[in-house]
């Protein structure tokens, strides 16, 4: 007899579905939008979590292989440094030829320690203070001199010390008292152009901590450890590594091989706190995911809410157009008769704020009309005909301050009209401001001097027009004239760097009171006309952009903005 499964049973099936009918319309949402939702966001964030943990994983394994590289690289940069110098000073006749007054009279050896192996190393030490101790360690003779000439055996109580470990190269080692010391063999004098070695030492005597100084902060959660072929010369674990060592029981290790000195750099961080960071970013996302579920669970209920407020808010909505509230859009996606009814009244809204609008565009046109109409009426052909005849007069009758002032205000009108565009050229709006400054001098019997900076190579680019003007004006009017106690000084200037063009207007006048300065761009402040430039820069640039003003009252008035070239 074969099998049926209680799912495939038809009865089972049935009661199923009669539960799933009899559950009221808001509940049937409520189950369907978190099925709908919870599937894919679970199987989502899972995914996610497995890809973002590999991700954080790669990264803080990253992240130690470039650090441990940054201090090999580092190491190998100082080192060098100090192997030249040694090799510097190995090579050396100052130095080399030192053995050969270990036989000579007092005279001769005091002269030579004194007057000329002296100033050699403090040649040396001048060139880098860093350095503790220069030595020449003597294996010909007894001659001593300070700490700069001793004997080889002040180096045999040091542990790493035996003669075959010194060689013609730099090695390094580290003392008993902490501190670094690179040796090597002292040369021979020249002897017909060949080299050799004597069986003398000099070494450098560094100290370590500030050698390794730049390695403690890298290290503050990692342990370092510098490993030279035969010692360990620096070795740190933060105080925080110490205290919990107990919890650190696997660590991750990188190390690199610094090339100039054969050292090992050693870099270890605890597997716990590498990936720290990763535990932290699960947590967070499946807080995430928790939170998404409880959002979602939330949004569903607005969501069904809504399909059983219908008719109330229908009813709302009509309440509030019979107001004349015509400001919102209703729309619903079903077709049944309420959602037909729902379209019809916002296709009635729409045609009526359509009418509205058409009825408010015409008035605006009709009002640009008359505008234009009265612009049209000033007909600047007329003025420049009359400057030109006041010019020639001018110079028929030998006026030139006449001719100029016709000249300036000419070219002033032409570039402010700009023959009714909001916008014009940079060059133009520098002549505009430079025509300006030029009668405003005329006007005052030169009262104060300008200084102009104008970089030669500035772009072909328009700006908004009359950008310029109204800033020196303020300078001129607000600050120069007021100042009667010394002669005024204007600065403008204007310059590229990069992809941006800097203006900046200066003045040495009455400066601005603070309590005025804090409310320039802010509010419309009469006299000053500041607030219209810096809003119409912010609405042609955006942010950045505006005026920036700094003043010293009594003193100077700065103002400069930003003009970007794209």
């Amino acid at each position: 007899m074969q099998k049926v499964s209680w799912l495939s049973r038809p009865t089972f099936v049935k009661q199923i579905k009669q539960k799933f009918d009899d559950m009221k319309y808001r509940s049937k949402l409520v189950f369907l939008c978190i099925l709908v939702s919870f599937l894919p966001l679970s199987v989502m964030g899972f995914f996610c979590y497995n890809q973002t943990i590999k991700l954080l994983r790669a990264r803080e394994l990253s992240s130690l292989e470039s650090t441990v590289t940054s201090v090999s690289d580092s190491l190998d940069s100082k080192i060098s440094i100090y192997q030249n110098l040694l090799s510097y000073l190995a090579n050396s006749n100052v130095l080399a030829q030192f053995s050969s007054y270990n036989d000579a009279n007092a005279y001769d050896q005091y002269e030579y320690l004194n007057y000329t192996m002296d100033v050699f190393l403090n040649a040396t030490y001048l060139q880098h203070p860093e350095i503790r101790q220069i030595t020449i360690y003597n294996a010909d003779g007894p001659m001593t001199h300070g700490k700069q000439l001793r004997p080889i055996s002040d180096l045999e109580g040091e542990r790493w010390y035996a003669p075959y470990k010194i060689s013609t190269q730099p090695t390094w080692y580290k003392k008993k008292d902490g501190s670094l010391l690179v040796i090597q063999y002292l040369c021979e004098p020249y002897l017909t152009y060949i080299r050799s070695y004597s069986k003398n030492y000099i070494a450098i005597q560094l100290n370590a901590d500030l050698f390794f100084g730049d390695l403690d902060g890298i290290a503050d959660n990692f342990h370092i450890q510098i490993d030279s072929p035969s010692q360990t010369l620096f070795s740190y674990k933060s105080d925080s590594m110490l205290e919990n060592a107990s919890d650190f029981r696997k660590w991750v290790t990188r190390n690199d091989l610094v090339d100039s000195s054969g050292w090992n750099v050693t870099l270890e961080r605890p597997e716990k706190m590498i990936f720290a960071s990763v535990r932290q970013m699960g947590r967070i996302i499946i807080a995430i995911l928790f939170f998404c579920v409880v959002v979602i669970f939330l949004i569903t209920q607005l969501f069904t809410s809504f399909f059983e407020q219908k008719i109330s808010a229908l009813h709302y909505y009509l309440q509030r157009i019979k107001e004349g509230h015509l400001d919102y859009h209703i729309h619903d996606d079903s077709k049944d008769e309420l959602g037909d009814l729902t379209n019809n009244l916002q296709a009635m809204i729409d045609e009526i704020n359509r009418l509205i609008r058409e009825d408010y565009q015409t008035k605006i046109k009709l009002k640009k009309t008359q505008f234009k109409a009265l612009q049209a009426q000033i007909n600047p052909h007329f003025l420049y005909n009359c400057l030109s005849l006041i010019n020639n007069k001018a110079l028929m009758n030998d006026q030139p301050e006449i001719s100029q002032m016709s000249q300036l205000l000419s070219v002033f009108y032409r570039t402010t009209l700009n023959k009714g565009k909001s916008e014009t050229l940079l060059q133009n709006e520098i002549k505009n401001v430079t025509s300006y400054i030029d009668i405003q001098r005329l006007l005052h019997d030169n009262c104060f001097d300008v200084l102009y900076q104008i970089d030669p190579n500035l772009p072909e680019i328009e700006v908004p027009n009359l950008l310029l003007q109204p800033l020196v004006e303020n300078s001129i009017i607000h600050g120069i004239l007021p100042n009667k106690i010394k002669r005024g000084q204007l600065f403008l200037t204007v310059t590229k760097v990069a992809d941006k063009i800097y203006v900046s207007i200066m003045d040495n006048g009455v400066g601005i009171p603070p309590e005025k300065l804090a409310t320039l761009l802010t509010t419309d402040s009469s006299g000053y006309g500041l607030k219209n430039v810096h809003d119409r820069l912010l609405l042609a640039y955006g942010k950045g952009s505006g005026l920036s003003i700094n003043s010293i009252p009594g003193q100077s008035t700065m103002i400069t903005f930003m003009i970007p070239t794209n």
